[in-house]
């Protein structure tokens, strides 16, 4: 179905057949936010599972023949033969709406998973798509050898459009509320998020979108491996001749920018296995930042007032004390004016001038993470520095929406975790079959 110059395109998936299984039993955060415990968790909750193909494990006796990946492939096949997954009757765009909250505020994000047209895009340096943060090679490496193994798409990738008129966002709502959409499935998942699917079929809703979204911009706001790894799969099917795979489009996730509930929320920085002396550490920086003493248990708020005048940090240290540090410095005008705003944001000044001048931390040990754990959660993060887990943490604030759309568009990168997209989009709602 898919027009001229579209890059939106609509899709038959496999979704969960609501006979044998209950849907929130299935489902799961993306791969790259699971961990051990709650992949066992995830595998204690269904033997159907998205985990088993999404992100499986691995045993002491895994070979070339027998691994995660072929596992993968034998789950998929076997749960297609048993009814456990059933394919669409049509080609359809799927509206997502998730309801959640924070802190104690309700919010609402809407959006649509469709298949993005890969042949109207090279890579993520072209017109159709950007990305805002840099990848690393062994994540695509395991994401490409899932999509090799089982030729299928089991998670979206989260991409955002801009949408100043706000078109895509009220005929997505208008969908929902003049009955053009139907429900497939709602559930609310283990930390309170309501998740909510709806199948537009409807032929003029569909090209309507497609018109209204074909010569726009997307920028991916979440799933940069993901993206990358399909654009490798699509070039080695092609290199390769491989006959029967259809490689040419990716299963993505649309969100219109212009909306409430668009939320980033900050990734703070803890430091691990490196001994940090406050007073030496506080000598080393006060050329480059204002240093403001606070108590550490208004540290988290006080670091986002202080965000709202310039780029600040919240500095935690376990010999108690905690600190404001507001940046003093003006980034100077750059002969690339991209590149001097991407240096102004909060995350590369953290990186230029706290992690790798003050503490030696190098681009190396940054991209390793030899030094550094990433924490979504303030509260989290205080339990590891009194526990001593880490030595230190820094608190940020989150990026904007507006500077990552800017970063983005200039093809420049900001540094690994500067962004945390929130809630995430769940996996195993529609899975996306590269054959047949």
């Amino acid at each position: 179905m898919e027009e001229a110059g579209a890059k939106v395109l609509p899709f038959r998936p496999y979704i969960y057949n609501s006979e044998f299984i209950d849907i929130k039993d299935v489902v799961s955060p993306p791969y790259d936010v699971i961990d051990t415990k709650l992949q066992d968790s995830l595998y204690k909750k269904s033997g159907f599972n998205i985990i088993r193909l999404e992100l499986g494990k691995e045993f002491a006796g895994d070979s070339d023949d027998d691994n995660r990946y072929s596992r993968a492939k034998r789950f998929f096949k076997d749960w297609i033969s048993e009814g456990i997954l059933k394919l669409e009757a049509e080609d359809s765009i799927y509206i997502y709406v998730q309801k959640f909250y924070i802190d104690g505020i309700l919010y609402e994000r809407t959006g649509f998973i469709s298949l993005f047209a890969l042949n109207t895009a090279g890579d993520v340096h072209d017109n159709s798509i950007y990305g805002h943060e840099m990848t690393l090679s062994k994540p695509k490496e395991d994401r490409f050898k899932l999509m090799e193994a089982t030729k299928a798409n089991f998670s979206p990738i989260f991409s955002i459009l801009e949408d100043n008129k706000l078109n895509v966002l009220n005929i997505l709502n208008n969908s929902i509320k003049d009955a053009v959409a139907t429900k497939i499935m709602a559930f609310q998942d283990d930390s309170n998020i309501e998740h909510i699917l709806y199948r537009v079929s409807e032929n003029n809703t569909i090209k309507y979108i497609q018109n209204e979204t074909a010569e726009k911009s997307f920028y991916i706001a979440d799933g940069h491996h993901r993206f990358e790894a399909c654009v490798n799969f699509r070039d080695y099917v092609r290199k390769n001749g491989i006959k029967g795979v259809n490689a040419d489009a990716c299963m993505m996730y649309f969100a219109p920018a212009n909306q409430r509930g668009l939320i980033i929320l900050p990734t703070h920085r803890c430091i691990v296995n490196k001994k940090v002396e406050v007073e030496a550490f506080l000598n080393k920086i006060k050329a480059d930042f204002n240093i403001r003493e606070v108590d550490l248990e208004v540290l988290p708020e006080e670091t986002k007032k202080a965000g709202q005048t310039g780029a600040s940090f919240g500095f935690a240290h376990n010999s108690g004390k905690s600190f404001i540090l507001s940046f003093k410095n003006r980034i100077k005008d750059n002969e690339v004016a991209g590149k001097a705003s991407l240096e102004s944001l909060d995350v590369s000044i953290l990186e230029n001038y706290v992690l790798k001048k003050a503490l030696k931390i190098s681009r190396d040990d940054i991209d390793n993470q030899r030094y550094l754990i990433y924490e979504k959660d303030a509260s989290r993060a205080l339990e590891k520095l009194n526990s001593g887990a880490v030595s230190a943490i820094f608190f940020m604030n989150p990026a904007k929406i507006e500077d990552v759309i800017k970063t983005a568009s200039q093809n420049l990168r900001m540094p690994q975790k500067s962004t945390f997209f929130y809630p995430k989009i769940i996996t195993g709602l529609t899975i996306n079959l590269l054959t047949g």
